[in-house]
């Protein structure tokens, strides 16, 4: 596999890159300097693993729920990439990828995003499957989705943040959080991505941006 992907839902920006038992990651938390740093980023970390954008087999970024400026970013630069080097870009819910290694937990497991505003981008899966559709809610309408004698796994870049608001909502609650990096979902959007490669499965289309379950700011001030 010689592939690129880019973690953008949340405000901590990662890319990985992979060249066959080459692996690289660099996580950036720079805030509004994220802009100026993604071409710079996927070039140092594709150098780590001796590649160039033209020996890509594809590439793969999170299609959402995320912070807006984040995932537009990342469609900006892989879909340069994709027009360029006619490299095929897959999009990868983020919610699942987060969600990925750790389906075969036996409970629920919750991925979560921190929304801001006291609000979270979630989805609850059991048996290796999505049980709810990816939902921008507060922290008690996520809590009706889970039975509170099952075993809770909180995943994604804000589970601990979760974890601890619920156990202090519901004391009572079988909670545990794995802290795997944030490199861990970039890995997640690569193994993804591939199996869809490998089955010829159509990638982005160039006039697909990523998905969004709650309007911009720009959107809400034009409303009022």
């Amino acid at each position: 596999m010689k592939a690129l992907a880019i973690d953008s839902a949340s405000p901590v920006i990662t890319f990985v890159a992979i060249n066959e038992e080459k692996k690289a990651s660099i996580s950036l938390d720079i805030g509004m300097h994220q802009s100026e740093m993604i071409l710079p980023s996927i070039e140092q970390v594709l150098s780590y693993v001796a590649l160039t954008p033209k020996d890509l087999e594809f590439t793969a970024l999170c299609l959402g729920p995320g912070t807006f400026t984040g995932l537009r970013l990342a469609f900006a630069a892989l879909k340069a990439f994709s027009i360029t080097n006619n490299i095929p870009v897959y999009a990868i819910p983020s919610l699942e990828a987060y969600a990925h290694p750790y389906l075969m937990w036996r409970g629920a497991v919750v991925s979560v995003i921190d929304a801001k505003k006291e609000r979270f981008y979630a989805s609850i899966f059991r048996n290796g499957k999505e049980n709810t559709e990816p939902m921008d809610a507060t922290l008690d309408e996520v809590l009706r989705y889970i039975d509170s004698e099952e075993n809770v796994l909180v995943v994604g870049p804000d589970a601990e943040l979760f974890a601890e608001m619920s156990l202090s909502a519901k004391p009572n609650l079988s909670i545990t959080t794995f802290n795997t990096g944030f490199a861990s979902c970039g890995f997640s959007l690569l193994e993804m991505a591939n199996k869809k490669f490998l089955n010829k499965e159509k990638p982005l289309e160039e006039y697909q941006g990523p998905v969004y379950i709650r309007p911009s700011e720009a959107e809400l001030s034009q409303k009022k």
